[in-house]
This record gives C-alpha cells, sequence and structure tokens, in this order.
C-alpha cells in the first residue's frame, strides 16, 4: 500500500510506459517534476490498483498522470494528460 500523504519517490521503483506518456506530450522528467513538486492522489474507482495523480512541472504545466501500484514497492505511471 503507497502512504501518498508521506510519499517519497527515491523510496519506490518508479517505472514509465514512455510511449503512452510521449503520446501526450509528457516524458518521465515530467513526472518526476510533478512527484517533487507536490500533488493531489484520487483513487480510480474502477481499479483498486490504480490512481489519479495531479500536479504540475517545473514550469508551471498542470497534468494528470494515471500510475499503476504493481507492488509494495513499485509503480508504473502509464498514461497522463494536460489538465
Amino acid at each position: 500500500m503507497v502512504r501518498w500523504e508521506r510519499f517519497d519517490p527515491d523510496e519506490y521503483d518508479i517505472g514509465f510506459n514512455d510511449e503512452k506518456l510521449a503520446a501526450h506530450g509528457i516524458n518521465r522528467y515530467d513526472v518526476m517534476e510533478v512527484l517533487a513538486n507536490g500533488f493531489h492522489v484520487i483513487r480510480n474507482k474502477r481499479a483498486a490498483d490504480r490512481y489519479r495523480v495531479l500536479g504540475r512541472t517545473d514550469a508551471g504545466r498542470p497534468l494528470e498522470l494515471i500510475v499503476v501500484v504493481e507492488g509494495s514497492r513499485k509503480l508504473r505511471f502509464i498514461t497522463g494528460w494536460d489538465l
């Protein structure tokens, strides 16, 4: 279980679906910036292992990212889009 209120990306194995992220103009650096800048998390209603992560990049770009929890310390960002 991810403790989002005390989330530290260094404590997780974070993977990326680079192809799907790139289809929306997002790269792994954008994802890491959102995680570093503070974010809001919403559980996906249809899939218990997925979350919506909303935040901003260093440049102020607002993004919504979809992350799958694949284990106690493993996350994979599968897609995202501009808000």
